[in-house]
């Protein structure tokens, strides 16, 4: 039954056992039960965070446009982030920051193709 799906905890219920222990006497673990059980687990790992399906449309690209806009992104957020910071310090290192971006933009614009 353990084979064909059947969980212990339901297993025990259904033979009247009051403890696993009791239960596992019953049982006989095979080579091809550890086998089996080791590929699942590596097929299927359960402490991994289930990855998020991220539709075509919005998948990053590796082109000259999807960098441009990244940079206008970290660019935008950057700047909201720098007016809520009241330490004047923090607040100049973000400024620098920025001033960067804003260079490494131009820069990338000048690598941007005429459109035809």
């Amino acid at each position: 039954m353990l084979r064909a799906g059947v969980t212990l905890a339901a297993l025990m219920k259904m033979l009247g056992h009051k403890s696993p222990h009791m239960t596992l006497q019953y049982l006989e673990i095979t080579q091809q039960d550890l086998q089996r059980e080791f590929h699942l687990a590596l097929s299927h790992p359960r402490h991994l965070v289930p990855s998020a399906t991220i539709p075509p449309a919005l998948r990053p690209r590796a082109d000259l446009s999807s960098l441009i806009d990244s940079l206008t992104a970290a660019q935008h957020v950057l700047e909201m982030y720098r007016r809520n910071i009241a330490d004047n310090s923090a607040r100049r290192l973000l400024d620098r920051l920025a001033n960067r971006i804003v260079k490494i933009l131009s820069e990338t614009r000048k690598l941007n193709p005429p459109v035809k």
